[in-house]
């Protein structure tokens, strides 16, 4: 591949082919959940209440909405200038990823890499999201250059990068410490075996990073306890068995993308295979995967020392992952190890670049580029195919409905985001488990008849749950409280909007009582089916109650169904 003379260019013209693709759309769709909750807390007044927000309340870390701040500050509001920010994060990783490539192998397998990169329908996907899995692979492969680079030569200035890289990775995503462990482990190893004279450097190099995780890890454990012995745990919605390791295969190393939201319990690499057929198997998995197994192959024959490294440190944090997810600990999807994905994307670069003849080299990368390219027009996961938000829906239905400043909008699930699309009305902040499902939920010693000391030594997980989902009254202590904080507000023809989005763990009314039937979700060692059905009847229930009680007390005048948008919207109208 006689390209030197006109690498600077190439390198150029993929960076703007990269920079094209990921801006294809990008003004397509609204922002999701996730993403408006990245939004929400990078609005924050200053980077204290952002820190306050994260650390006390949730499990991310805090690093990319300090970012993202600064972003929004910079360039304002738009969900087109919000997206720009992972989109730029994206597209730096080629030429970054070129020259990492260049130094740590050779210019044929970087040209290979940044090719795979450019055209890598998991880094287009990404990228097109507000959140901060465009920049977790750059920063892993950045890591693990600096990481290769101590292992031979513990060289201060390149002991600080990596110091400074892993801080980064540690505090901007909440499992990077795995990934930083992984590469402790893998050195460790290394240089008990090969080079003992950089040991003791070495340790206080990666015992800084520990140091520097600390006051992080202590949140981290204070936030995670709380949510394990709630009634509702992460574990409800995120399923994992071993299956899942198909579905990263997959997705780190075709276009094919799937389950990138989460792992469904229905899901079965032998369902996927059979939904494909033969070609598409072919084409869209084992051709992939065949390249980067030779890959492999050709970095153990060659003792490719850099590779190696990068791919036992990869692999290692993949592995950690797989085994938390099986014990419960974190759950895992593929977003979860994108750390890992360009480090892993080497085994294919490699395996192609060890190709000599040219024709068959240039073929082969030819047909992954148009598998690529096809997938992101036509596959079902395509960016192009995204679908808005639920927020942005309601939002639209509300503006149909003629919603206005004085009315009540009340909307399970995270209603308070809808100020980014609709900024009228007195918005509900209401989740059903905050209420009454969480550890420490503001309702939940009165809706179970705990005295203090109980509320106080019960595991809130353990509570019996099946009494509650057949009772079909509202639980008193929530009829009091949205009696005392909205409903004996309102004033005589004001409005209460009630939305109700079946996209959202809500179940519809002729599956709810079958499914209420179906189960217990009092016995022990229930199915991960089980636990998700459980979590959206426990949603689905008490949304009942909420439209009971606000019939009860308010005049039912009409339903908006929005038969584009998945909403319904039920409207109410006080008479006193």
């Amino acid at each position: 591949m006689k390209v030197d003379k006109k690498l600077p260019v190439f390198v150029i013209v993929l960076t703007l082919a990269a920079l094209f693709l990921r801006l294809v759309n990008i003004n397509g769709a609204a922002l999701w959940i996730d993403e408006l909750y990245c939004f929400d807390i990078a609005s924050k007044s200053n980077i204290l209440e952002i820190l306050k927000t994260v650390l006390l309340t949730d499990l991310h870390a805090p690093l990319f909405f300090i970012i993202l701040h600064f972003w929004i500050k910079l360039t304002g509001t738009a969900d087109i200038t919000l997206i720009l920010l992972p989109v730029i994060f994206s597209a730096t990783s080629i030429p970054l990823g070129y020259v990492i490539c260049k130094r740590l192998f050779d210019t044929k397998t970087a040209v290979v890499f940044s090719v795979l990169n450019t055209f890598s329908a998991l880094e287009i996907y990404y990228a097109q999201e507000l959140k901060f899995y465009s920049l977790l692979p750059l920063l892993g492969l950045l890591s693990l250059y600096f990481f290769s680079k101590i292992t031979k030569d513990l060289d201060i200035k390149n002991a600080l990068y990596l110091l400074a890289v892993n801080f980064i990775i540690i505090y901007t995503f909440n499992a990077g410490v795995f990934f930083v462990f992984a590469e402790f482990i893998t050195g460790l190893v290394f240089l008990l075996c090969q080079n003992r004279k950089n040991l003791k450097n070495y340790l206080y190099s990666f015992g800084l990073a520990g140091i520097a995780y600390i006051p992080y890890l202590y949140f981290q454990i204070k936030t995670m306890l709380s949510l394990n012995k709630s009634i509702c745990t992460l574990f409800d919605i995120f399923h994992f068995d071993l299956g899942f390791v198909f579905t990263l295969l997959q997705n780190f190393f075709t276009p094919a993308i799937t389950n990138l939201s989460n792992n469904p319990v229905w899901y079965s690499p032998f369902s996927m295979i059979k939904e494909l057929g033969i070609t598409g198997f072919v084409f869209y998995i084992f051709l992939f995967i065949a390249i980067s197994v030779y890959g492999l192959y050709k970095i153990f024959k060659d003792k490719n020392l850099n590779a190696i490294l990068l791919l036992t440190v990869s692999t290692i944090f993949v592995f950690i992952m797989i085994i938390l997810a099986q014990l419960h600990i974190i759950p895992l999807v593929t977003r979860y190890i994108m750390l890992a994905h360009l480090c892993l994307l080497i085994l294919p670069a490699y395996g192609l670049a060890r190709i000599k003849n040219t024709k068959l080299l240039y073929f082969l990368t030819g047909t992954l580029i148009c598998i690529s390219l096809f997938s992101f027009l036509f596959y079902k996961d395509s960016p192009l195919k995204r679908n808005s938000s639920f927020h942005y829906y309601s939002a639209r239905a509300l503006e149909q409905t003629g919603a206005g400043d004085n009315d009540i909008i009340v909307m399970p699930y995270f209603g308070r985001f809808l100020y980014k699309y609709f900024d009228k009305g007195q918005l509900v902040d209401y989740r059903s488990e905050e209420l009454l499902l969480m550890s420490d939920a503001y309702l939940m010693r009165e809706t179970f008849d705990l005295s203090e000391e109980e509320y106080k030594n019960t595991d809130k997980s353990k509570l019996k749950l099946q009494k509650f989902l057949y009772t079909p009254t509202a639980p008193k202590t929530l009829e009091k409280y949205f009696k005392e904080q909205y409903l004996s507000k309102m004033k005589k023809g004001q409005k209460l909007y009630l939305i109700e989005n079946y996209g959202i763990y809500i179940i519809p009314d002729e599956l709810y009582q079958p499914m209420l039937k179906g189960i217990n979700i009092d016995k022990q060692n229930l199915t991960e089916l089980e636990k998700n059905a459980r979590y959206a009847l426990l949603y689905t229930k008490i949304l009942k109650n909420l439209e009971t009680l606000f019939s009860k007390n308010l005049k039912l005048v009409k339903i908006y169904n929005s038969k584009n948008q998945d909403v319904k919207i039920f409207e109410f109208v006080n008479e006193k």
